[in-house]
């Protein structure tokens, strides 16, 4: 099957093009700046050039938390697009594009905002096997003040995303802190490998915005 992924909420706009299938190679294109509203759509134009959006078979978006206009953004596109193709739109948390899927340890996940300021998610394993997630956002050292008295004392606490800054506020109280950050991937391709990877599709309704706030996952939709 051949996906569609689009992001604005980690960074520049982005999308990818892959097929599950491995016929052809992973492809992918990148706004500069904040130019998402002008040239979003004519990426996307350029990761499906030759396919057109009747080759898709689903389509996977970003839904943060991250920047607040490029995921209102990217939202719109893959709904808007979702909805007239009558494709399966699958919504990937910011979280799980940058934590990678083969992670079994103790670990915190980074989203950042303005300077000095981010979202974190930390998980750590269970001994039924399931995750215990704690999610926080603020500044750097607030993220340490809340996180930190749940992480286990013998974790090797390993950081994804972009952890400068909020990692070191990490190390200076917990020695165990590892980061493992990859700006090599594209936002967008991230997105759609999990969603491959996690072989769930949800309906062109379900993704909503998590602009950053903890709580906002906890509201009535």
């Amino acid at each position: 099957m051949i996906w569609l992924g689009i992001d604005g909420a980690l960074g520049a706009f982005s999308a990818a093009v892959v097929d599950s299938t491995g016929a052809f190679a992973p492809r992918t294109a990148t706004a500069s700046g904040n130019d998402a509203l002008e040239r979003g759509l004519s990426l996307v134009d350029d990761v499906l050039a030759g396919l057109g959006v009747d080759a898709l078979g689903a389509i996977a978006v970003g839904t943060g938390p991250g920047g607040f206009t490029g995921l209102r953004i990217a939202l719109s596109y893959a709904k808007g697009l979702a909805f007239a193709a009558n494709l399966p739109l699958a919504g990937v948390s910011s979280y799980d594009a940058l934590t990678p899927t083969s992670s079994r340890g103790t670990h915190v996940t980074f989203v950042h905002g303005r300077a000095g300021i981010a979202c974190a998610r930390l998980r750590v394993l269970r001994a039924d096997g399931a995750w215990a997630e704690h999610i926080a956002c603020g500044p750097y050292l607030a993220l340490v003040e809340t996180l930190l008295p749940v992480v286990p004392v013998d974790a090797h606490l390993l950081a994804y995303g972009n952890a400068a800054g909020a990692a070191t506020a990490f190390g200076e109280r917990c020695e165990t802190v590892i980061s493992t950050q990859d700006e090599t991937v594209v936002p967008a391709l991230a997105i759609v490998r999990f969603a491959i990877a996690s072989g769930t599709l949800g309906s062109a309704h379900v993704p909503r915005a998590d602009y950053g706030e903890a709580h906002y996952a906890e509201r009535a939709p």
